[in-house]
């Protein structure tokens, strides 16, 4: 799989690591950056769905 990132997101999140679970995918950043309200998996910048509080679709 190719995953494009913006050029400015990219500076921000440092280096970027997407590893497959049973429950879907989980997106790690070397910078941790804030999804803001509404965010979902994909565009968490740590955790899974399972992990409230940590970035994931249940903070």
């Amino acid at each position: 799989m190719t995953f494009l990132v913006d050029k400015e997101l990219s500076k921000e999140t440092g280096n970027i690591k997407i590893d497959m679970t049973y429950y879907g995918f989980v997106v790690e950043s070397e910078n941790p950056v804030g999804g803001g309200e509404g965010a979902s998996c994909g565009c968490s910048s740590a955790g899974s769905c399972e992990s409230n509080g940590s970035g994931g679709c249940g903070c």
